[in-house]
């Protein structure tokens, strides 16, 4: 009895170190609120402020870490008549949407159209628990549907990642020239590049056109298939174990019984070991995308120039591309 009951804390405390490994590497999903958009001046149509709203929640859900909650008791709670006409958000209310909904954030956005038919879009992060201000941010953006969709995953990227834009006075304005050539996550699934978008094996096809990407990609593809196979291993391992451990006692088994207990110990570790790898591995291949934009985008962007060049054979002009 006294050695199964050692046993079982030792599994027990291996079981315990696995959870806290798993724990370690899985991201909890923060629930962020997208309240409609405000619109002061009455100018804003009721599909552009649908669609502010939408591609907000769209692009918050796609940011790892966040899901969006945006439900028409969010609007409740808040007193849409009112919220829409003073745009205030009050302690209680938000306090009482985070008790209601079990959301962390609150996002509060603001649209207005500027005299050249663009469209400034601000934000602001709220904070449940602290009813305070977090982050907040603004843009300048056409109104096509294309530009606001991008516009707002700037300002998701802003606020809870990052993202590649310029100031303009005190306004941030999406580039007009925005490169093509980067590849933009929709999900873990699908990926846009060039304005379409594209499955899992495209964008493994268009990572081979960058190695860094690529190798980084296959690293990643080789942690997670050592994880997998660490994981069945050690679920083979532990079965047995188990099976070896739990023989009814006699003499004549007693050396498959320790034999048991040490493939119990043996199992736990490999499985414990698996689930970082798993994550790393996956977390890889998903995001391979970062270092293309990274490495490779830079030089599809570089420009044709021409610089003075000194040489053994004498002075001359480069073409630079």
């Amino acid at each position: 009895m006294n050695k199964t009951n050692k046993t079982m804390k030792k599994i027990l405390v291996l079981c315990g170190l696995c959870l806290l490994a798993l724990g370690s590497f899985a991201q909890e999903t923060m629930k962020v609120a997208i309240l409609e958009p405000i619109d002061r001046e009455g100018k804003l149509s009721y599909s552009q402020k649908l669609m502010l709203r939408s591609n907000l929640a769209k692009a918050v859900t796609n940011t790892e870490g966040y899901e969006a909650y945006d439900r028409s008791d969010v609007d409740a709670i808040m007193g849409e008549q009112d919220f829409q006409r003073t745009g205030m958000v009050s302690d209680d209310q938000i306090r009482k949407l985070g008790e209601m909904t079990g959301v962390s954030y609150i996002l509060v956005s603001e649209g207005a159209l500027t005299e050249d038919k663009r469209m400034i879009l601000a934000v602001k992060l709220l904070n449940v628990e602290t009813a305070r201000v977090e982050m907040t941010d603004n843009i300048i953006m056409k109104t096509s549907t294309d530009d606001m969709l991008r516009g707002c995953e700037t300002l998701a990227a802003n606020l809870f990642g990052s993202s590649k834009v310029h100031a303009h006075g005190n306004a941030t304005v999406i580039q007009e020239d925005y490169s093509p050539y980067s590849i933009t996550k929709i999900s873990n699934k699908e990926y846009k590049y060039m304005g379409r978008y594209m499955d899992k094996t495209e964008y493994v096809e268009q990572l081979k056109n960058c190695p860094k990407a690529y190798n980084y990609y296959k690293s990643g593809k080789t942690l997670s298939y050592t994880g997998w196979g660490m994981l069945g291993a050690g679920g083979v391992t532990t079965i047995v174990g188990a099976v070896l451990f739990t023989l009814p006692w006699s003499p004549s088994v007693e050396n498959l019984n320790i034999a048991g207990e040490s493939l119990l110990i043996i199992g736990s570790i490999i499985t414990g070991v698996s689930i970082p790898l798993l994550c790393v591995g996956y977390n890889r291949q998903h995001n391979a995308y970062k270092q293309y934009n990274k490495y490779c985008l830079e030089q599809k962007n570089k420009s044709l120039s021409l610089n003075l060049t000194a040489g053994k054979n004498g002075v001359g002009l480069a073409l630079q591309f």
